[in-house]
Parts: structure tokens; C-alpha cells; sequence
């Protein structure tokens, strides 16, 4: 325990302790609604003092409020009830103490996480957050127990290929003699420049359309996903179509609207919800709204001022000075605050997210969400909310949501006004981390936990928790060796293949991350073909056609989809997070006295995650009496700790005993195990 001099006397941890992820330091814990009074609490023991102080920044100033001690309490807790603030917002708090003798010292948080134990500073310290949120804000309840899968629409199935080769016909004719068709589906993607070019254009198509997803349907139900998020689907010169050319209309390489509605329709019929990539930030400027190489009808805003598109840019100079996507000329950035485009995409009758709502679509992935005005993004909540209320919206965040700022603001599209949802990358990067030894069990329990008690609940219970993604590597090339792709130039990634070892190693990490995913709060994301084991590293190499390459890891998605189906408790009930010896994790979902975490009633019921992700056998021990006891006192028993009971896993044949909360086992090397203790 690290010790402090203070006017020659050590303080130590043992000292002052506050920790902001256990009730009796701070209640209720996490993220609260606006004006919930708070009670924060510093246990003080072996020292005399003449102060302690909270203090509290907010608004740029410090609120200063003087902690009593506790009554009927020896010296042991110093209390301080206080109302949050009436406005969302994540606010910063400390502990400022004076001794005797009039040496002050300082409790704060201990990075990088704003929250769990804390340590002794001679100045004031890093803060503890408290995340404070709107009180009206609720997520569709769907999504708690959705298990979603993303498709990348040019590389998944083709289905109708007559109508793709028709739709290529239609990019030609407009000029774009680019956009191919690759006439073997196992081609490799083109990633460097075609001849004649002087720089790579995404623009070798597939064929995969969304006739070809309305036939894997009975594929993604037996996979268990219950939501379907598709990249980008407009028409746009592009096979990412992150270039929108038409808001209103298919890329006809995938379809028409009426194949939209027949997808959307059967997809339901099958328990199966669709959200579409909303690029609402810019388009592409081979598009009818800007229409730089005129191959539309009508005037864009690069042809003319008098456009009815013109004022949605921000031009310096017409035509040729604008800004653009990350000084992508080919991506002009719109205007969001013009209230024509704010018509055309949001508010009108008529307008793109009600447009697509009313054909089918349950929501919208808000592309770079961080580059939209917080004001857009809750002018599109409005929209959505109004058009169907359980309409979802998430959005591409890369960091801590609650915590973000972009372009000099804070963020506040994660406190209930913005986003039901984010992707949550960060637990991407940490659970990579983990599973490689990167970091070990209490640093990546430490991360879980914070984003517990920081999110939102009706956020936190819904995050896009993904190990892959389109703009990342797939998890099964870099989980089994040392590789960083953003070093590497497109013809080295396009080199790079595992070993036979390597890959076997990598879908064993990979089986023990879908494990987390599918036990942890929030919504299990698989990246499409990840679940029959592809490889690849940054685009085009994550963006490969689906091919089926491990057929076992297929068989434990499916298991782990069909448990998340049948087992409420790993949806909506509470959690805890345990780190072992041996760098072991444990995950604890339970009720309530039958009660989930947002008091619906869903029956008695307890499951414990034990995930090894090391290269040996250990012994695993956990007591859970003692780790649960001080939340559970006064509750209700969610776990039989009077007798002795055998559990089961329910991914294998596995058992083991519980005796009296005493949970003990041996674990083989690189496994997850999931136990029904009720």
C-alpha cells in the first residue's frame, strides 16, 4: 500500500478509502437522472482531521460541501447527501482533507478510470465522475436482448445476378467506368491503384445485394441474430457507398425499394430487426445534390449558386473551394444547421429518416456521429422517436461516450437527449488486450466495471459490445500475434497470412471473446463472417466476400445465440465482475428476488461466465458469499449459499460445486465456461 508523508506522518490507502462502484461509499450508485440526491461518503480511520471537504466541478466551478461524520459512527464515514444538477452533464468530484496541524491532502480517482478505488495526492487529483442524465431517457427494450449481426451488403451473398450486373450497367452508363464486377466471388479485393490511375478507388464490386441477405435469413435466425446492421445501401459510386449519390433511392447493384420492403418485411417475419448506416455528415460530390462531375440532371450545388442544393455546403469560393470529409474533396460536407437540408433529411414529412422508417428500417448507425451537431443528433432522435417509437438510434463513437469532446464542446449525445447507442470500441480495444495478456484480469475487470457505473443504464444495457468491425481488423488476425496494420502498406496486409498454429490460436481467443460478448449487458455485435472464422486486416482486407473457413467456431456462436436467447438474466439482469488468480475472469448475471435490473419480473435466476485465457490450467476459486454480501444484504437471495449445489455449464458437459458461495474448479487452458447457478 503506497504511503504519503504529511507533516511527518504517513498516510496510506488503508488510511482513507473511497470507492465509487460500492454502495456504502456512494448510493445509488452509476449514472443517476438529473436531481437525484447523491450520498458520497470517505471512510477515515487511524487519523485526526480537522476537515474534509467534497468538491464538486461543475460549470467550470468548484462546488465545495463540508462532509459530517456519520452518526453513531466511531470516526469511520464522513457523509455528504448532495443534489446533481438539473441539466445532464458528467460532473467531476474529489475529496479535499484537512489534518491536524493543517497539512491538506487530497483522495481522488486513480487513472486511467474515473471511477472504482481511489488513492492518497499531496495536490488536488485526477476526479471521480459521475454521470448525470436525462430522466425521461429510455432505450427501446428490444434491444437489451438483441444479438446483432453487421453486413457489409457488396461482400455478403449475392442473390439475384442478373439485377446486379444490371445495376453495374447503370453506374457505366452514367459515366462511371470504373465500377466492375469481379466475376469470381473468392477474388482477392482490388487495394492499390488500377492502371492508368494514380491512386486506389473502392470500386470492384461483388455483387452481393440484398436479395442475397433476404436468402440468408434462416442462416442469421439459426445464428441467433435478432438485429441486422447494414452498411450504407443508397445509391453511391462506390462498393462502401459511404459516398451518398441518392438518399432516397437503392444502389441498384443491390436492389430496388421493393426489395428493401420484401427484406424488411420477411426479416420481421423472422424476429429480425434492420437499422441502416445513416452517412448524414456528407455526401459524395458524385451526387445529385452536388453533382461535381454532372452526370445528374439539374444543377447541384457545384454547378450553380442558384442550386436548391447549394446552400447545404459550406463553400469559400465557388465552385472549386469547399470543405470536405477529413479534406476529401470527394466528400463535401453539408450544412447541417440549413434548414432546407434540415427538411429534406430530418424534418419533412417526407424526410430521409422518416422516408426509411415508414419502408422498413427499425433505426439508423449514425456514421461519425462526432462530426454532427449534438442539435442534429437530437433533431433526428425527435424524428425517429416520433415515426416509431421504438425506433433505434446508434451512433459510430470510438472513445468514451459520456465522456467525449469534440471540435472544443463536451459531448452530450450519451445522456439521453442524442444516441440510444454507441459502438463500443473501447471495450473492443480492451478485450483484445486482455485475451493476449496485454493486460490481466483486475485492469480489464477495472474497465468493465467503469463503463458500468458510468454509462447510463438504458445505454449501457444497450452498447454495440464488437470485437470486428468494418473499419478495424477482423479479431481473428490479430488476436493470436503481435501485428500493427496501421504500419503496413496495402500490399504487405494483402500478403499477410496466419499459420496453422497462429489461426487455431486465434479461434480459441476469439471463441472466449464471443463468450464475454454474449454474457456482458448490451448487444453481442458480430461482424459478418467472423463467425466462420475469416481473417483480414484493414480495409479491403476486412471487407473480403463471406467464405466459410472454420465451421466449429460457427457451432459455438450458434450455442452462445441460443443461450442468449433463453436466458433473460444475460440480458437485462444485474452484474458483477470478479478477477481471479491466474489472470481468470468471472462474469455474475442475477436477478433480484426475481427482479431484473429495471424491475421486471423474470424469475429467479443466476449465471456465472469463468473465461481462462491463458496457456494453462488453473485452479479457480471464487467466494461468492463474501464478494456479494454487502449488496445483497437486505435483498433477497439470488444465489442458494446455505447448501451445497452442483451447477452446470450450459456450453458443454462440464459441472462443478458451489459450496455455501464457494465456487471451486479446474479450468483447461484457453476456455470459457458459462454455469447455471439457478
Amino acid at each position: 500500500m503506497d504511503q504519503i508523508s504529511f507533516g511527518g506522518a504517513l498516510i496510506s490507502g488503508e488510511n482513507i478509502i473511497h470507492d465509487s462502484t460500492r454502495e456504502i461509499f456512494r448510493k445509488p450508485l452509476g449514472a443517476v437522472p438529473c436531481g437525484t440526491e447523491v450520498t458520497l461518503a470517505l471512510r477515515i480511520t487511524s487519523l485526526h482531521i480537522e476537515s474534509a471537504v467534497l468538491c464538486v466541478l461543475r460549470g467550470g466551478f468548484v462546488d465545495r460541501l463540508e462532509l459530517l461524520p456519520e452518526e453513531d459512527k466511531l470516526c469511520a464515514r464522513y457523509i455528504a447527501p448532495w443534489e446533481t444538477v438539473a441539466s445532464g452533464s458528467p460532473l467531476w468530484y474529489w475529496f479535499e482533507i484537512t489534518l491536524q496541524g493543517g497539512a491538506v491532502c487530497y483522495y481522488g480517482a486513480e487513472p486511467p478510470y474515473m471511477s472504482g478505488l481511489g488513492r492518497i495526492y499531496k495536490a488536488p487529483p485526477p476526479a471521480f465522475q459521475l454521470t448525470v442524465y436525462d430522466p425521461g431517457f429510455t432505450t427501446p427494450d428490444w434491444t437489451k436482448s438483441a444479438v446483432m449481426y453487421q453486413i457489409f451488403p457488396d461482400r455478403f451473398c449475392m442473390g439475384d445476378e442478373a439485377g446486379v450486373r444490371e445495376g453495374v450497367l447503370y453506374h457505366n452508363r452514367l459515366g462511371r467506368a470504373d465500377i466492375e464486377l469481379h466475376e469470381s466471388w473468392s477474388d482477392e479485393p482490388v487495394y492499390e491503384a488500377k492502371p492508368g490511375m494514380t491512386h486506389y478507388v473502392p470500386c470492384d464490386l461483388f455483387g452481393g445485394d440484398l436479395e442475397g441477405i433476404r436468402q440468408k435469413l434462416p442462416y442469421l435466425k439459426d445464428l441467433g441474430v435478432t438485429l441486422l446492421y447494414l452498411n450504407p445501401v443508397f445509391e453511391a459510386a462506390s462498393n462502401h457507398r459511404y459516398n451518398t449519390a441518392d438518399y432516397l433511392k437503392i444502389d441498384p447493384v443491390l436492389g430496388d425499394a421493393a426489395a428493401f420492403r420484401r427484406l424488411t418485411q420477411e426479416a420481421r417475419a423472422a424476429g429480425i430487426k434492420i437499422i441502416l448506416d445513416g452517412v448524414f455528415s456528407h455526401t459524395g460530390d458524385d451526387s445529385l445534390y452536388f453533382n461535381k462531375p454532372g452526370r445528374y440532371a439539374g444543377d447541384g450545388a457545384f454547378q450553380s449558386t442558384t442550386s436548391p442544393y447549394y446552400s447545404w455546403y459550406k463553400f469559400q469560393a465557388h465552385p472549386d473551394w469547399y470543405e470536405s470529409w477529413w479534406g476529401f474533396k470527394s466528400l463535401p460536407e453539408v450544412n447541417e444547421s440549413d434548414p432546407g437540408w434540415q427538411e429534406f433529411m430530418i424534418t419533412g414529412q417526407g424526410s430521409v429518416i422518416k422516408h426509411w422508417l415508414r419502408e422498413g428500417a427499425a433505426g439508423y448507425r449514425l456514421d461519425v456521429a462526432d462530426e454532427l451537431p449534438d442539435e442534429t443528433i437530437e433533431q433526428i432522435r425527435a424524428a425517429l422517436k416520433e415515426a416509431d417509437p421504438e425506433g433505434f438510434l446508434l451512433g459510430e463513437v470510438w472513445e468514451d461516450a459520456t465522456t467525449k469532446e469534440s471540435y472544443g464542446k463536451q459531448r452530450s449525445y450519451a445522456l439521453g437527449l442524442g444516441l440510444d447507442s454507441v459502438m463500443n470500441y473501447p471495450f473492443l480495444n480492451r478485450t483484445i488486450e486482455y485475451l493476449k495478456g496485454e493486460i490481466d484480469a483486475w485492469q480489464y475487470c477495472r474497465f468493465l466495471t467503469h463503463q458500468r457505473h458510468t454509462y447510463p443504464p438504458p445505454m449501457y444495457y444497450s452498447l454495440m459490445n464488437l470485437i470486428s468491425s468494418h473499419d478495424v481488423c477482423r479479431a481473428r488476425s490479430v488476436l493470436p500475434v503481435d501485428v500493427n496494420a496501421g504500419e503496413m502498406t496495402r500490399a504487405e496486409q494483402a500478403r499477410f497470412k496466419l499459420t496453422e498454429e497462429e489461426y487455431e490460436l486465434g479461434g480459441k481467443r476469439q471463441r472466449l471473446a464471443a463468450a464475454i460478448q454474449y454474457s456482458l449487458p448490451g448487444i453481442p455485435s458480430v461482424y459478418y463472417g467472423d463467425e466462420a472464422g475469416m481473417t483480414g486486416l484493414l480495409d479491403p482486407f476486412n471487407r473480403r466476400s463471406f467464405r466459410e473457413e472454420d465451421p466449429a467456431l460457427l457451432d459455438w456462436y450458434k450455442k452462445l445465440g441460443t443461450l442468449r436467447r433463453s436466458k433473460p438474466v444475460l440480458c437485462t439482469g444485474e452484474v458483477r465482475f470478479f478477477a481471479g488468480t491466474g489472470n481468470i475472469l468471472a462474469i455474475l448475471r442475477h436477478t433480484k428476488n426475481g427482479l431484473d435490473f429495471f424491475g421486471k419480473e423474470i424469475g429467479h435466476s443466476a449465471i456465472l461466465t469463468i473465461i481462462n485465457p491463458t496457456e494453462d490450467y488453473h485452479r479457480i476459486v471464487f467466494d461468492l458469499q463474501n464478494e456479494t454480501k454487502e449488496e445483497t444484504k437486505g435483498d433477497g437471495s439470488y444465489v442458494s449459499f446455505l447448501e451445497t449445489i452442483v451447477i452446470h455449464s450450459l456450453l458443454t458437459e462440464r459441472k462443478a460445486t458451489l459450496d455455501k458461495g464457494l465456487f471451486d474448479i479446474d479450468l483447461p487452458p484457453l476456455t470459457a465456461e458459462i454455469f447455471k447457478i439457478i
